[in-house]
């Protein structure tokens, strides 16, 4: 999936809501994501359908429950790509995987742009 998806489907705040609570919990049912956002079904379907579509969600049929949760392999991608940008040296492909991995928020710590720019090398 190619990443704009990734950040068309964040630029919603209903979205980002989402990703949020399902953060939160291992998995969730549409109806309980609904509960929690207080928005009618229907609403909630349509973006539920666009995080599907770029890859940010992933939704598990058991019976007539689809039960949804994150794709963190997708959210690291796209953080990867975002930190990237900001970083003045590139980040290595994979480097970021192993911190994500003991801790999403340490990886986020760990490369925010003010530890980036304060590691990286000045040019005087």
């Amino acid at each position: 999936m190619p990443v704009n998806h990734t950040f068309e489907a964040l630029a919603h705040v209903r979205r980002r809501e989402v990703l949020r609570i399902l953060r939160k919990h291992d998995r969730l049912s549409a109806g309980q994501i609904a509960e929690r956002l207080a928005i009618p079904r229907p609403t909630l379907s349509g973006h539920l359908n666009i995080l599907k579509g770029a890859d940010l969600i992933i939704g598990e049929r058991e019976g007539t429950t689809i039960w949804y949760r994150l794709n963190l392999t997708v959210m690291e991608e796209a953080l990867g790509l975002a930190l990237s940008l900001l970083s003045r040296q590139p980040i290595e492909e994979g480097q970021l995987s192993s911190v994500f991995a003991a801790s999403p928020s340490a990886a986020v710590y760990a490369a925010s742009p003010s530890r980036i720019y304060a590691a990286s090398p000045s040019k005087s």
